[in-house]
């Protein structure tokens, strides 16, 4: 009897812990959840609600998804393997400033969105890329790895240029919110320019390399129309335009997607591309003017004399 009553008393406490554990993981959702997309206003034009989640019939969204999708993998798969050999060798130059700012224009942005209750456009792509480059920031510049995301990367970074050609500012009301837009946008496209500086793994691949365009577009795509989409249908909030266009989109209309992919995968090569070859041409007329080797002064070339170490008279250079 006294057995069966010590196994009651601990399958109740038992009972207890796990309704405590689940009222307690319950509010934890609800806390993250309201963080994520309690702020959202969806009478904002383009910012998510019934009238955007339709702007699109069902099967459109469904006939588009199971063209792309596939279309994508099979374009990734194809592109692979990818070269991630690098030439020049790392140079030994302090990040921590450029680190250090940057992660205070990231922090500040996830301020904005903690406060204004809308963490769920942390997921758009141009927040992926900032986390991308303040990793590489952090990364050794000799690993593969390395190489990997700063070539990936560049093909994420170009949305960059598209949200300070068309900024959608219309959900950024806080002071300073549309300030730290611009600073953000404008750091995404100034860093890899000093990562490439640096050299080593930082390095782009060749201009007649195609298989990164290929692989690093088709990952793209893939993140729209996999998670992005998944995420925005779950929430009913409108992830970077991916189930309405932006106020700001000059193509608005039902074919808005389709037409997105296409000038998509003309414009991200010609910018990417574009963007490496100014990029390093910059980083190489910035070392022919501000590093240029230094000529030894005539007290370095000289003969030391081993009794009393006195400079005696210069040395022949050996050509």
């Amino acid at each position: 009897m006294l057995s069966n009553y010590f196994a009651g008393e601990k399958f109740e406490h038992l009972q207890y812990e796990n309704r405590r554990s689940t009222k307690n993981a319950k509010v934890m959702y609800d806390v993250i959840w309201e963080l994520a997309i309690g702020g959202i206003d969806s009478s904002i034009q383009g910012n998510g609600g019934e009238e955007c989640m339709n702007y699109l019939p069902s099967w459109q969204r469904f006939l588009e998804s199971i063209v792309f999708i596939p279309l994508s993998f099979w374009a990734a798969y194809m592109s692979i393997p990818l070269d991630c050999s690098f030439t020049l060798p790392v140079k030994n130059v302090s990040r921590y400033v450029i680190l250090t700012v940057y992660s205070l224009i990231f922090g500040a942005e996830l301020a904005y969105k903690m406060i204004s209750k809308t963490g769920i456009f942390l997921l758009n792509p141009c927040h992926v890329t900032t986390t991308m480059q303040l990793m590489l920031l952090t990364m050794e510049g000799t690993s593969k790895k390395a190489c990997f995301l700063f070539r990936l990367m560049l093909y994420f970074m170009p949305g960059a240029w598209f949200a300070l050609a068309f900024p959608i500012l219309n959900t950024r009301n806080l002071p300073g919110e549309v300030f730290i837009y611009y600073a953000q946008h404008i750091a995404i496209l100034v860093v890899p320019v000093y990562l490439m500086y640096i050299q080593g793994a930082f390095e782009p691949e060749k201009a007649y390399d195609f298989g990164w365009t290929v692989f690093g577009i088709s990952l793209f795509s893939l993140y729209h129309f996999v998670i992005l989409q998944v995420g925005a249908m779950i929430t009913r909030v409108n992830l970077n335009n991916i189930m309405c266009p932006a106020v700001s989109d000059p193509f608005q209309s039902r074919a808005y997607r389709i037409i997105a992919v296409g000038h998509q995968c003309i414009l991200i090569p010609i910018l990417s591309k574009t963007y490496s070859a100014m990029s390093l041409a910059a980083v190489d007329f910035y070392k022919t003017v501000y590093e240029m080797p230094s000529v030894p002064s005539s007290r370095k070339l000289c003969e030391m004399n081993d009794e009393n170490t006195i400079c005696l008279k210069p040395a022949k250079l050996k050509l």
